[in-house]
């Protein structure tokens, strides 16, 4: 277990910033076709991952993961999934269920949360 560098760090909030960015062009490209429920909250999850997204840009190198690299790797291919999900999928519920599960990895490892990390990581990836 080690603190990741701060590349690697930048590297982590880059990509919560590209889930973010799929996030809310989701809701840009079907405003349209949502109620005004959902896209309060799709633009409240939005914001949320913008939000965690900028505290992980001004965190120094004191962020943990047990295994660094397998962890960014992993992250890395969420990323790629959820913006293609974004990009294909017209089911609502699945686009939230999706926001609110990288919301709650940004959330893990904001709190240096090892295990919910994984636990996250692990839901997102399966």
């Amino acid at each position: 277990m080690r603190n990741l560098n701060a590349e690697e760090v930048k590297q982590l909030a880059d990509n919560f910033l590209q889930m973010a960015n799929a996030l809310g062009d989701y809701r840009y490209n079907n405003i349209d076709s949502l109620t005004e429920e959902e896209d309060l909250t799709i633009k409240s999850m939005h914001n949320q991952q913008l939000t965690y997204t900028t505290e992980l840009y001004t965190k120094s190198a004191v962020l943990v993961l047990e295994d660094v690299q397998d962890s960014l790797n992993k992250i890395d291919t969420i990323t790629k999934e959820s913006q293609e999900l974004y990009k294909k999928l017209t089911n609502v519920q699945t686009i939230l269920d999706r926001a609110s599960s990288i919301i709650n990895l940004a959330s893990a490892i904001l709190a240096l949360d090892l295990k919910g990390v994984t636990r996250n990581i692990q839901e997102l990836v399966s």
